[in-house]
């Protein structure tokens, strides 16, 4: 959960006002006038505004705090997340076991970075992990991303960013620094540019890459370079082209010697119901599945090297924790190529 201290030190980072200052602002007539412009003279509106927003202030002093940071007077930054964004974050844990669920804080989600364009929400994993998805359109989700606590020294920053919904969307990239070290990203374009990149809150960020940037953004990506307190470069995470060059999820298929995706029950990621792939190794004539106790069982191939496969009902859940192997053989029955599968589950678990 994002803490009212984390909020008040991203406003006294936006506007480092002195306390006396914002005092005897808050008690004038402009502080006044000002709210009422805000929240209205009705007086339900101005008793709601202090309980919504942050039970730690009183009402003038909350017009204090949107006046002195641009990103809290937009009222996102500290904002729960809408019900479909936390739906969305919660069904991370789907189908998976209990050893594999995170079990994100949807109930405390909040708005941690900001846009024009979308906002990023973000709960709390225990033992110090997170969850975090970008939303469009008020509350539309773009994709969740969760770092489980021993993921959190992998990479100094952490990056998400979805494939824009047509050729006229806005291009956002968000993430989090993990490494403490890093006091300051900056966005880095082929094309020689870069930008500066404003924190949100509890080092979370968000942009939206501008127009003189798109093209190469789409066609190279970018990089995020993570900047130390003397300037010097901590860490510099990639990102992908944003275009989407494969809005069918095959283009890359083919570059495998055995293609395999598995087929499972969307509430039940431990089975495995079937197989369907392609074999690309030159030679390959059949194609045979081992299972973890070492039984083969033989799949046929169609001409164009396509084949399915659907496991028998005792069979689909052996790979729960366990991996199975496809083997290509040519016409004289040595092997051309293998490949190796698991669960859904299995496969997140990392064994």
């Amino acid at each position: 959960m994002i803490t009212t201290e984390a909020v008040l030190h991203a406003v006294r980072e936006a506007d480092p006002i002195d306390m006396p200052d914002v005092h005897h602002w808050a008690t004038s007539d402009e502080a006044r006038l000002v709210f009422d412009r805000i929240v209205g003279s009705d007086i339900g509106v101005v008793r709601t505004f202090p309980q919504r927003r942050a039970k730690w202030i009183g009402g003038a002093a909350a017009v204090t705090v949107a006046i002195g940071s641009a990103a809290a007077a937009s009222g996102v930054l500290g904002d729960p997340a809408p019900e479909p964004i936390r739906a969305h974050i919660a069904a991370v844990d789907e189908g998976l076991p209990d050893d594999l669920r995170l079990n994100p804080d949807v109930e405390h989600a909040t708005a941690v970075a900001t846009t024009a364009a979308g906002v990023l929400y973000a709960a709390d994993v225990t033992g110090g992990g997170y969850c975090y998805e970008i939303a469009t359109e008020g509350d539309r989700p773009r994709g969740a991303v969760c770092v489980r606590p021993d993921q959190l020294t992998a990479r100094a920053i952490e990056v998400t960013a979805p494939i824009p919904a047509d050729v006229a969307a806005p291009l956002l990239v968000a993430g989090r620094i993990n490494d403490s070290a890093v006091e300051r990203i900056v966005a880095r374009y082929s094309n020689g540019t870069s930008e500066d990149i404003a924190l949100g809150l509890a080092g979370y960020w968000m942009i939206e890459i501008p127009d003189a940037a798109r093209q190469v953004a789409l066609t190279d990506g970018l990089e995020i370079v993570g900047l130390g307190s003397d300037g010097a470069e901590l860490a510099v995470q990639p990102v992908p082209p944003l275009a989407d060059d494969d809005p069918t999820g095959t283009a890359h298929d083919a570059e495998q010697p055995i293609f395999v995706s598995t087929i499972s029950d969307e509430h039940d990621l431990t089975v495995v119901l079937g197989l369907e792939g392609s074999v690309n190794a030159d030679g390959a004539t059949t194609l045979e599945l081992q299972y973890p106790d070492g039984t083969v069982s033989e799949i046929s191939l169609a001409p164009d090297g396509t084949y399915q496969y659907t496991l028998p009902p005792e069979r689909q859940s052996d790979l729960a924790a366990a991996w199975a192997q496809l083997t290509a053989r040519d016409a004289n029955g040595a092997v051309v190529a293998t490949a190796s599968f698991s669960s859904v589950a299995n496969t997140q678990r990392g064994s």
